[in-house]
């Protein structure tokens, strides 16, 4: 009867304390789920309110809003505004799928419903009376600030709607900065019907709304259950500051649990508070379930439980003392195991930390190396820069030397010239070295043009350009090198001169390199079927053949920190892009040969263009040229004077657009990166007050640029520029025009 009885009580105990562990799980995970939702709804209030505002902010600083401001041209604000505001607002959506925000692409998220425009009072500036539009909100026409806001403000307002209703609506306040001073001098407001999620995003039955000063947008509520919540929520957040919280609520006789959290506390408008309503129909009925399966099992296990009560007193007669030995033993064996088990965790947890402190210290060591890899290759490409540039520099150097100490140079014309001439052409080579960086990140395009060249003729001017290294400068030193060229007249190749004049540089210069006691450089042309072949061939210390394997690869070097391993990479693409090919004979201790094949320019290839026609224009023009450098604006305007043309300078993009609204120009000429405003910026400006008028973009990052990028640029040109290319590109304007 004693057993019984106690099976009794355990069976209704247990019964009783799994029914409440079970109700408190199934809260317990209901409520996570609930905050999870209204979590999840918060990330898409507020990445929608961020791309409200970055619109907004988009629409407060184009040229034309700020033109109007600062020109007095108001009667086109709103006009303007309305175009501009409609384009930004049907331009792509903002937000993408990822993270905790949903893709909301094609939901109609940014409902415009009034916009006007802030004095610098603060005070509303009307529309023209034929703007007035139809969308016009009751008890909005008085909006005004007490202060223009120095950044966006977001906030919510209420209308009256004439229908005894007061409707809810979303306020964006930005600021009109003026470019010159940096302050407001107005302020944008733009209204918007507040956020409402399309019905694929609220899932089983779940509602979502706005409350704000005591009224509650939430859609398809009726009016008296909406007027009890109005009231519920003002008392749940009477007298607090930070308003967040839940309780349950019925709507139309169901039972909802009612997330509130308020939004934007900090703003100038009055905050909003959203609501999220989630029903909880479905989880009282599951409860329900929960709760009769848990009776149901419980009268079978009591019933159970009673039956085996029964078979043990009837069956079972094991004495008390073996009972208490077996049950000591157990205690012992239990107890061993448990402290067996805390050394083992004990151990666990030392090996984990060891184990995490080697994990960090291998990230760090990974982040190390990998930051040095990038700094020791960045210091090998800016070496290769300045190798190439000091291979140009050599010949500039050089005969602009030859021209100061020698005056017999400058009294022969024809030498002096001749010296001019190897200067320009070195000055060249330099520039197209800038153009040939963004080989480094930009794949070689397709569709190069390239002129019809005469090998044996550039092998000469080569010999020239690098004579200040090969005799002047190893002479200085004490060394002597023999140049010997053997050079048949060859056919004509298709290449690019600057380019393959780099190959031959860097070819000669790698050979008095490997002759530091002095030898002999040997350079041959000759024919081999369809390819012209050139030999360059040193006396130097040659090559083992593993390093004759290796020494076109990047970076590759033998000359330790005075080399790059550049040069010869450079040579084999350029060679390559020409498709050409290079070979390499080399014998340590025996000099080096290399043998290029170029390709011999085809017969029935058409002859390379001639140049456009480069001389001046027949007529004047009046021409505007812009640059904050005073050197590049006085040799433009010495350029263009020269031609006969009129020229007015700007120093910046603001004071050119003043210029140009002053006066008549046929042309602008401009720089991209100015102070204040921007070339580009100056064009489009431009392209808005005269369509027609030919802007022509001359900046030094001309080879990074894509013209299609700069929709107010007819021309992009790059620095430096000579005179025959300026007046091309005035040419191809005028013709265009």
């Amino acid at each position: 009867m004693t057993m019984t009885i106690i099976v009794l009580m355990v069976t209704v105990i247990a019964i009783f304390l799994v029914q409440r562990r079970m109700e408190a799980d199934l809260k317990w995970n209901l409520n996570r789920r609930f905050e999870s939702e209204f979590n999840a709804l918060i990330a898409i209030q507020n990445a929608t309110a961020a791309a409200v505002v970055d619109r907004c902010r988009a629409l407060a600083r184009l040229p034309r809003i700020h033109a109007a401001f600062e020109d007095g041209g108001l009667d086109l604000l709103y006009p303007i505004a309305g175009d501009e505001l409609r384009a930004i607002m049907l331009s792509g959506h903002p937000l993408v799928a990822g993270g905790a925000v949903p893709n909301l692409e094609g939901d109609s998220l940014f409902q415009v419903q009034y916009f006007r425009f802030l004095n610098d009072q603060g005070a509303l500036i009307p529309p023209p009376r034929d703007y007035e539009d139809a969308n016009d909100l009751a008890g909005l026409h008085n909006l005004s600030m007490e202060a223009l806001p120095e950044q966006e403000k977001v906030g919510y307002i209420t209308s009256d709607s004439g229908r005894q209703f007061v409707a809810v609506h979303q306020i964006v306040a930005v600021p009109i900065v003026s470019s010159e001073t940096a302050r407001p001098l107005a302020a944008l407001l733009v209204i918007f019907a507040p956020l409402e999620l399309p019905e694929r995003l609220l899932h089983n039955g779940v509602k979502s709304g706005v409350w704000v000063k005591g009224r509650l947008q939430l859609t398809a509520c009726p009016q008296e259950d909406s007027m009890r919540i109005e009231d519920e929520l003002t008392k749940a957040c009477q007298g607090s500051d930070q308003v967040e919280g839940s309780f349950d609520t019925e709507i139309a006789a169901a039972t909802f649990r009612l997330h509130y959290r308020k939004m934007n506390p900090s703003s100038d408008f009055h905050p909003g508070v959203l609501i999220s309503l989630f029903p909880l129909a479905e989880s009282k009925s599951r409860l329900s379930i929960i709760r009769w399966q848990i009776i149901g099992a419980g009268i079978l296990l009591l019933i159970g439980g009673l039956a085996a009560s029964q078979f043990l007193s009837a069956r079972l007669s094991i004495p008390v003392e073996k009972l208490a030995i077996v049950s000591s033993a157990n205690a012992e064996q239990l107890d061993r195991a448990e402290a067996t088990l805390v050394i083992r965790n004990e151990e666990l947890s030392t090996r984990n930390t060891e184990l995490q402190t080697a994990l960090n210290g291998l990230k760090e060591a990974q982040q190390h190396v990998i930051r040095q890899e990038r700094l020791s290759a960045l210091g090998q490409m800016a070496s290769g820069v300045a190798h190439d540039f000091n291979n140009a520099l050599v010949p500039i150097l050089g005969f602009s030397e030859l021209l100061k100490l020698s005056p017999s140079a400058l009294a022969d014309r024809e030498r002096a010239l001749s010296y001019i001439d190897m200067i320009h052409t070195a000055a060249g080579d330099a520039a197209k070295v800038v153009s040939r960086l963004r080989q480094f990140y930009r794949k070689q395009e397709e569709g190069d043009v390239f002129d019809s060249l005469d090998v044996r003729k550039l092998l000469l001017q080569v010999i020239t350009l690098t004579r200040p290294k090969w005799k002047d400068q190893m002479q200085a030193a004490g060394v002597t090198i023999q140049f010997v060229p053997e050079l048949e007249e060859v056919p004509a190749v298709r290449g690019d001169e600057s380019a393959l004049r780099e190959v031959f540089t860097n070819l000669i210069f790698n050979a008095v390199d490997a002759m530091p006691k002095g030898g002999t450089i040997t350079v041959r042309t000759r024919r081999e079927e369809n390819f012209a072949v050139i030999e360059l061939a040193d006396s130097g210390t040659g090559m083992t053949e593993e390093v004759r394997k290796r020494c076109l690869e990047p970076f590759y070097t033998t000359k330790g920190e005075r080399g790059t391993g550049l040069g010869l990479s450079m040579v084999f693409g350029i060679v390559q892009r020409h498709t050409g090919t290079v070979d390499i004979e080399s014998e340590f201790g025996k000099g080096t040969t290399f043998i290029l094949r170029l390709p011999l320019q085809r017969m029935d290839a058409p002859e390379a263009t001639a140049a456009a026609d480069a001389s001046a224009l027949t007529r004047s023009l009046a021409i505007l040229v812009v640059d904050d450098e005073p050197d590049v604006r006085e040799f433009i305007s010495a350029m263009l004077t020269e031609d006969g043309h009129r020229v007015q300078l700007a120093k910046d993009g603001i004071e050119g657009l003043r210029v140009f609204r002053e006066g008549t120009f046929d042309l602008v000429l401009t720089d991209k990166a100015m102070p204040n405003m921007s070339g580009d910026q100056m064009a489009a400006a431009i392209k808005e007050l005269t369509p027609g008028t030919p802007v022509i973009l001359l900046t030094g990052f001309g080879q990074f640029l894509d013209k299609a990028d700069l929709p107010g640029i007819n021309i992009l040109l790059s620095k430096p520029i000579g005179i025959s290319k300026l007046r091309d590109a005035l040419n191809q304007v005028c013709c265009a025009a």
